[in-house]
């Protein structure tokens, strides 16, 4: 019997959810959040957000969330090393575990607990009882001991199934068999042989899951095999399972599941009759969580207008229903219809969502296989089904069904008018409005990004996708790429998709993504001007200037690439042959066993930092052992150059488009939570800025025939904000006259005349003057100095003394965001710090996020601004053209006798992107290639 690809919910179900298992998982799939007192409650919120989601969609019968009691089991009887080993609870989740059974019980759930036994004995002992009663049983858990209880039923015994909702998995006993080699009721078997770590199972030395598989195949059952374990011919594992019968006796009594705990509330009596919205109101109101209830929705909407009173975060809209089954799809045979729809839509729509699918490849690369596009009518009637979400294919490949789908062209004739008219709702609207524009379709009229709208509301969320902001904000599971897509070996691309799958995926996203702009619209209209002016003003039209970039690319000389390749790589063999010869024998510095042998046991050094397989070797390590050792010293440039040249040399010349002869680099502006873009394949932001290394890779990006490359660099930007948040008076004079800020701040700290600072006085100055903008510690300044540990923290402490105004704005920083619970920027964008509110490293680290936010974050506001005036300007001329954004610097492309106009034009307008108390000041540079630029 085949499984099903989702459970079957309703009448006659029965859902056991594995509660302590959600609880842990929800708990590490969300980032930090906080209530308002400031408990933690990031499990809390996952957890209600599961339930909720899986009520709605399965509805089932019965609806039970089965938890560990805290107290020992009987198996610690038996074996009281049981689960002796296992760590304790992060700290952040342990005064979230009675919440989450408070929310299960305030969401109209059972939660079922019993003493003596563990959660898994409670689902074995429902699970028996529901068969009986012929109920079908659905496990929501990704524990493997649960595995034991799958079923495929018959005739006479309903299915009982395991799903994992965090893979959207469900598991029957092909599955089961598929992944461990042996069938449901054979795992118990292979469990207590193989042991468990984790329960501290002792299990057979030696024996993991295939072996025992095999074993169990010949044998039949851990019994049988036990039996004639003396007749076993290999001598090893004959020794070890004679000599190991008590403990695979015991593991299998340690993994047995009970199925009949006594004293459980009878099954038939936790009937599912959903939550009451009072209950759920008065339970989470004070925790900050707004359920999904009727009175929290129109809680919600009456206080749309309202300013924030605390940080921002995404707010939980309405539940969202679809029906993946009212689409349209259209072939070239249903051209007339195609075009009634557009008419209709048209004459009807205020706006639309679009999704496009692709092949693979990046936007400048990806061929276009279908679109998909909902319209919507703001106080239309939309009962007919010319409203309905349609799905154009143009470029299948794996559906017989689609023989006659439209051109691509002939597709894009059409819908350009409906695309070009109404405003467009996109997810990831940078890379599907390129896709477009390389086809011939413009989207002029953007409403929004929902992906954009998320960061800019809560840049402090760890991800803002499609599929997790409709699952956070609607309780809606989406489609996957894998459901429609297959995964492994097996999976296919857009193209070789099956056609009502591919068109119900696409639709979804296409109706979600217009969903969640209109609320997300509401709440950045909510959120105040500020909030709504980094949205419409800010982060959408860069949106629209990253897609230039992207798509005008750079040039990349190949041969320049390889030369520096082959140096590269002879200086990397030299270095090899030096470590060697310190070493004394064959050493691969790529190793970090070889090098954890070498450094600690053949040279003594003190090892600090433990990991899974030893001690640490990572680059902070070897920093601070290069003080003690010169061999570390090759190590260390080793390791920079064998990364550098797999990450760049040897890989940007595969990265050059074949179509255009260029290099695009993919901006991501929605990930990092201080505003600063970054970018990908390649990332361009990780090029070393001062190395001879990073000087040999910029001398590939070049100017193309008679043009020359531009580079204008804001000086200093972020010493600069903070000279102007702090008001503290050297800083703000050194700017202001025009002098060296690190030779002023070296005058003050070592006190001597400006006159006698020397280059190791000014040195040390520069590092703190850039190390206070990131909390930095005597540890991480002594090792970007070279210098003892001691003299760095004397080197801080005068610091701090002799430059009281940059100390107390740096605490005045971290007061004011305790108080209000985010930090903020220049120009409004605020960031949550939830680890304020703990203790200890999370504590130090949200200090630390306090004190760089404001400062970092207004500086990527300021180079936003700039690009985009830069790009308004340049827009008008076309003899230049920005390629690049990298830190604070822009990159031009111009010809090359109109390189000092260039300057003229771009330079005033990044030195006026702020008004600041002192001068923004750009430098410019020029050359036929980026290394160049620096002169």
């Amino acid at each position: 019997m085949s499984t099903p690809a989702k459970p079957q919910g309703g009448p006659g179900s029965v859902f056991l959810i594995d509660g302590s298992n959600f609880m842990f998982r929800a708990f590490h799939a969300l980032p930090s959040l906080t209530s308002p007192a400031g408990v933690p409650v990031n499990a809390l919120h996952g957890f209600v957000r599961m339930i909720q989601a899986l009520r709605k969609e399965f509805a089932p019968e019965v609806f039970v969330a089965v938890f560990d009691h805290s107290g020992p089991t009987f198996r610690n009887a038996l074996f009281p090393d049981y689960k002796a080993h296992r760590p304790p609870p992060p700290e952040d989740l342990i005064p979230q575990m009675p919440l989450v059974r408070g929310a299960t019980t305030a969401l109209g759930l059972p939660a079922i607990e019993a003493v003596n036994y563990e959660a898994d004995d409670i689902i074995a002992t429902y699970t028996m009882q529901a068969q009986k009663l012929g109920r079908r049983v659905v496990i929501l858990s990704s524990d493997k001991d649960l595995m034991q209880l799958v079923d495929d039923g018959s005739e006479t015994r309903p299915p009982v199934l395991l799903y994992d909702t965090m893979k959207q998995k469900l598991l029957g006993s092909a599955e089961v068999l598929e992944k461990w080699g042996v069938p449901p009721a054979q795992l118990g078997d292979l469990l207590a042989l193989t042991g468990d770590s984790s329960d501290n199972i002792p299990g057979v030395p030696g024996i993991g899951p295939k072996t025992a598989a095999g074993l169990l195949a010949e044998f039949g059952s851990l019994e049988a095999l036990l039996a004639a374990a003396g007749s076993i011919k290999q001598a090893k594992r004959r020794e070890v399972l004679q000599a190991s019968v008590a403990a695979a006796r015991l593991s299998r009594k340690l993994v047995e599941l009970v199925r009949d705990v006594p004293d459980l509330p009878p099954l038939e009596s936790l009937v599912d009759h959903g939550p009451n919205a009072e209950v759920m109101d008065a339970f989470f109101a004070p925790l900050g969580v707004r359920s999904l209830s009727g009175r929290s929705a129109r809680a919600v909407a009456a206080q749309a207008g309202r300013g924030p009173e605390g940080p921002l975060e995404l707010r939980p809209g309405a539940p969202l229903v679809l029906d993946r089954t009212r689409l349209r799809l259209f072939r070239a045979a249903d051209e007339a219809a195609l075009k009634v729809w557009i008419a209709a839509a048209l004459a009807k729509a205020s706006e639309l969502a679009l999704q496009v699918t692709v092949d693979v490849g990046d936007a400048t690369q990806a061929h276009l296989v279908g679109l998909a596009i909902a319209p919507h009518a703001a106080a239309a009637d939309e009962s007919g089904d010319e409203m309905w979400p349609a799905y154009i294919p143009v470029g299948h490949t794996g559906d017989a069904l689609l023989a006659g789908q439209f051109t691509r062209e002939r597709a894009l004739e059409l819908l350009r008018p409906l695309l070009t008219a109404l405003p467009v709702w996109a997810h990831a609207a940078k890379f599907q409005a390129i896709v477009l524009r390389r086809f011939g379709v413009e989207l002029p009229r953007l409403a929004g990004d929902p992906k954009l709208a998320s960061y800019t509301l809560d840049p402090a969320r760890t991800t803002h996708t499609l599929a997790e902001l409709a699952k956070d904000l609607f309780a809606h599971v989406t489609l996957t790429h894998e459901s429609v897509l297959g995964k492994g070996k097996k999976a296919v691309s857009f193209a070789g998709a099956q056609i009502d799958q591919a068109a119900a995926y696409a639709c979804e996203r296409a109706l979600l993504t217009g969903q969640l702009g209109r609320h997300l619209r509401a709440s950045l209209d909510a959120a105040g001007p500020a909030i709504a002016a980094l949205f419409d003003q800010l982060e959408m039209p860069l949106s629209r200037v990253l897609e230039k970039l992207e798509e005008r690319g750079v040039a990349v000389d190949i041969k320049v690439l390889a030369a520096q390749g082959k140096a590269i790589g002879a200086e990397i063999d030299k270095l090899r042959a030096e470590i060697e010869a310190e070493a004394g024998h064959p050493l691969n510095p790529d190793s970090p066993l070889q090098l954890q042998k070498f450094l600690f046991e053949e040279r003594g050094l003190e090892a600090t930092k433990k990991t899974k397989t030893g001690y640490s070797t990572d680059a902070a390590v070897l920093e601070e052992l290069a003080q003690l050792d010169p061999i570390v010293g090759p190590i260390l440039e080793y390791r920079t150059l064998t990364k550098l040249k797999g990450t760049y040399i040897d890989t940007l010349p595969q990265a050059v488009n074949p179509r255009t002869g260029r290099l695009h680099t993919s901006f991501r502006q929605a990930v990092a939570q201080t505003g600063r873009l970054s970018s990908k394949d390649p990332n361009l932001q990780n090029i070393p800025v001062r190395t001879e290394i990073g000087r040999r890779i910029r001398e590939a990006f070049v100017a193309g025939p008679g043009k020359v490359l531009v580079a204008l660099d804001y000086s200093q930007i972020e010493l600069r904000i903070l000279a102007h948040l702090s008001g503290d008076k050297n800083f703000v004079s050194a700017f202001r006259d025009g002098v060296d800020v690190h030779r002023r701040t070296a005058a003050e700290v070592f006190a001597v005349p400006e006159a006698e600072v020397t280059p190791e006085q000014r040195r040390v100055a520069k590092a703190v003057n850039f190390g206070v903008i990131y909390g930095q510690t005597a540890f991480g300044l002594s090792r970007s100095l070279g210098i003892p540990r001691g003299k760095a923290g004397s080197y801080i402490k005068a610091y701090l003394e002799k430059i009281p105004g940059i100390t107390r704005y740096l605490d005045e920083l971290v007061d004011i965001a305790d108080q209000r619970g985010y930090a903020e920027t220049i120009f409004g964008r605020r960031r949550r710090i939830p680890e304020l509110a703990r203790k200890g490293a999370s504590r130090n680290y949200g200090e630390r996020i306090a004190r760089n936010t404001p400062i970092q974050g207004s500086a990527a506001d300021i180079m936003k601004r700039a690009m985009i005036a830069v790009e308004a300007r340049l827009g008008e001329v076309t003899w230049a053209q920005m390629l690049l954004t990298v830190h604070d610097e822009l990159i031009f492309e111009c010809e090359a006798a109109r390189a000092d106009e260039l300057v003229a034009i771009a330079r005033p307008l990044m030195e006026q992107a702020a008004e600041l108390s002192v001068p923004l000041h750009v430098d410019a540079g020029r050359g036929t290639s980026w290394a160049a630029c620096k002169g």
